[in-house]
């Protein structure tokens, strides 16, 4: 090859690789302006596409329907409430291991149950139980009512509040989050919080906006609100709803806004209410001055059908509504309700549910709450039997079934029975001003409190296998022992020989603080004196029949709240009024309506937390509820001590002391002639350590059993 050749070629080849190289780097650009691109078009992709809407539940004009298989299939709701506050807890003190939320899953299934509400986020390890134990029952899964509840603490009592109703949306975007397996929520105080990575949002039968609002909220809210009224994209009020009702069409639509612009995704969405704000007119409810503004209940009102929906919603709107049998007193007092017939006679709950369907006319009503309580404490009488307490686990199962067939005959979308398990950390007005402190009123089962006993899951302190106390004596009376636990202190009284109670009667008397202070005498005009001032004193007449009775100046019946001594050995019952006096429309009063605390009801105690006392042969075994003796917390022997004059009663307002022991002094006597048969007491007090934790056994209560036949039935 020549010199000019060579040139050439060099030159030709240096071009060329250059060249090359050139196109090498183009191709690298244009690799990264690809996957730029790419990238550009998946990030847009995100921001701006928008997933089609989905929802798998809606509702019809009486009920729900649910898709399966690609078919919308009615669903009649049979379900339970669950309140997860095991015992020694607050509400928002909530398991947060997996394994007790699926065991309760697992007996709820058990139950034919097809639904649970619950009224506030839980951990996420309720919502990763849920899952499990669904994917696991795909063909009977259990569907969720998810309640978002709103503080309770309304510093103006204006629920329009704007701070107030930021803190609410807040609440509501969390929830919405954290169902979808999407939220990581920072710790905060009486609220759950974590990382919740589980989407349950297909098992979601509906949300619940709201709670029991109280009257004078509502009615300041309206008050400061004059003239408010909503419009939203799936939600508004008209001029003839009230500002509380555009409070609440403005929560709802906000919930639906959310939820389908951050997860595409929709589902009925709910108010909660409950008869104190029915919009019906009670002429029951009234008082002696005949203004009903000054009345608690049935005086304002919210009524679900002065809330609109719009055309943009597709899954639906319905009513929760919290539906006893027995408060508020209209329930038990309108005539009209005792018309009422079903197939075991007249039911005003029935007369009740009736009306209110009837004015409920443009959307399904729930009732999300309806249920009788076990328990030995008794707050609200009811004319058909269904008491707020003081029922046996047969009642309460029989009461609720009742209850159920009548709320599917009246056309409701079905109901929730509250609750599946007795929380101890609740309380009522009955009990609340003498749990003290109460504070530490979760370490101990009230059994004289309903609210603590509505659960169809008995939560139930473990007793002392052994007796922790024993005096003996060698006469008729072998032995008197006690023991105690977190619910009940203990006596058994061993005899010789049978009592004759056509002729004899035990009297077994209690000191439970203060030596000095007491009735010292068992029987008026009697010589026979026990050693030490009696508080209490229980009277064993008949083979049936026994009565704690109360020296008169400790009966907190009668507002008495401190022992005094005495020498005349007068005793007395314990009577509470529970339904107040009333006055009707037309002027006519009602009577008011007193409990009988003092009689002990006869049976053994083997599952069944209704009994105090039986006879077993010889023997005499007898378990008195802490609160009935005046102990204020017996986690810490504290005794309710107050001498002073009382009128209002309120939280841990009373005085209390420190007991001592317990002493007792068991008589036999004749009836016929007054003479001692036997006497033996205590010669030093019987006295327990604190506790600040409790033990404690689930076991389903009978009425369980008796559901759960019903719900099998039910379709």
């Amino acid at each position: 090859m020549g010199k000019a050749n060579k040139e050439r070629f060099f030159k030709s080849e240096r071009v060329g690789n250059l060249m090359k190289g050139k196109l090498k780097l183009c191709g690298i650009y244009c690799a990264i302006l690809l996957i730029t691109i790419i990238m550009i078009c998946f990030v847009m992709d995100i921001v701006y596409y928008k997933k089609p809407l989905s929802y798998n539940v809606k509702t019809t004009n009486k009920g729900f329907l649910v898709e399966t298989d690609g078919q919308w299939k009615e669903f009649y709701v049979k379900g339970v409430n669950i309140g997860a506050a095991l015992p020694g807890y607050w509400f928002t003190e909530f398991p947060e291991d997996k394994e007790v939320y699926l065991d309760w899953f697992k007996k709820i299934g058990e139950m034919s149950a097809n639904s649970i509400r619950v009224y506030t986020l839980l951990p996420h390890q309720f919502y990763d139980a849920l899952k499990e134990y669904n994917k696991k029952n795909k063909e009977n899964p259990i569907w969720l009512f998810q309640e978002i509840w709103p503080d309770e603490n309304l510093s103006d009592s204006n629920y329009l509040n704007s701070t107030y109703e930021e803190n609410y949306k807040k609440e509501i975007r969390i929830v919405i989050d954290a169902v979808h397996g999407n939220a990581r929520i920072q710790q905060r105080q009486g609220r759950a919080f974590g990382v919740y990575t589980t989407d349950i949002s297909e098992y979601i039968l509906g949300y619940m906006v709201g709670r029991e609002l109280e009257p004078d909220e509502v009615t300041k809210t309206n008050e400061i609100n004059h003239g408010y009224s909503f419009q939203g994209e799936y939600f508004s009020t008209g001029n003839d709803a009230n500002p509380i009702e555009g409070w609440l069409a403005m929560n709802c639509d906000y919930l639906v806004s959310y939820e389908v612009e951050a997860y595409s995704n929709e589902h009925p969405v709910s108010i909660v209410s409950w008869p104190t704000l029915d919009p019906l007119e009670h002429d029951s409810e009234w008082n002696v001055q005949g203004n009903k503004q000054l009345e608690y209940n049935d005086k304002v009102s919210v009524d679900i059908n002065q809330i609109d929906t719009e055309s943009k919603l597709n899954s639906g709107f319905f009513g929760s509504y919290h539906i006893y049998p027995n408060y508020p007193d209209f329930m038990n007092n309108e005539d009209s309700y005792q018309k009422y017939y079903d197939e075991d006679g007249s039911f005003r709950y029935g007369g009740y549910l009736q009306e209110f369907i009837q004015e409920h006319t443009k959307y399904p009503a729930l009732v999300a709450e309806f249920g009788v309580p076990t328990g030995m404490g008794n707050a609200h009488m009811n004319p058909d039997g269904l008491h707020h307490g003081g029922l046996t686990e047969e009642q309460q199962g029989e009461g609720i079934v009742r209850m159920m067939k009548t709320i599917k005959e009246e056309g409701y979308a079905g109901g929730l029975i509250f609750e599946w398990m007795d929380e101890w950390a609740k309380k009522t007005w009955m009990t609340e001003p003498f749990m003290i402190p109460y504070e530490r009123h979760i370490f101990w089962h009230n059994l004289i409190d309903p609210e603590q006993n509505y659960g169809i899951m008995a939560m139930e302190t473990i007793p002392p296998e052994k007796d922790e106390y024993q005096k003996n004596g060698y006469q008729t009376i072998k032995s008197i022992a006690m023991k105690h636990d977190s619910s009940y202190l203990y006596f058994t009284i061993k005899l010789a020989r049978q009592i004759d109670f056509t002729k004899e009667e035990l009297r077994i008397g209690i000191d439970t603080y203060n030596r000095q202070t007491g009735e010292m005498k068992f029987i008026p005009d009697s010589e026979i004196e026990a050693p030490f001032g009696m508080e209490f004193e229980l009277v064993i007449s008949s083979d049936k029949t026994a009565k704690l009775l109360v020296n008169p100046e400790y009966n907190i019946t009668n507002n008495k709240f401190s022992s005094v001594y005495s020498a005349l050995g007068i005793f007395e019952e314990m009577n509470m009024m529970i339904n107040s006096e009333r006055v009707t429309k037309d002027g006519q009063n009602i009577a008011g309506i007193y409990a009988d605390c003092s009689t002990l009801n006869y049976g053994d105690f083997i599952d069944n937390s209704n009994y105090q006392w039986y006879l077993d042969g010889d023997n005499i075994y007898v378990r008195i509820p802490w609160n009935r003796l005046n102990f204020s917390d017996p986690s810490s022997m504290m005794v309710i001590d107050d001498s002073s004059v009382v009128e209002v009663l309120l939280r841990d307002k009373l005085k209390t002391t420190k007991s001592d022991g317990i002493m007792v002094s068991t008589l036999l006597y004749n009836k016929s002639n007054d003479n001692m048969i036997d006497l033996l007491s205590t010669e030093d007090p019987f006295v327990w350590s604190q506790w600040n934790d409790v033990k404690y056994k689930e076991r389903l209560k009978q009425s369980y059993y008796i559901i759960k036949d019903y719900f099998q039935k039910l379709k």
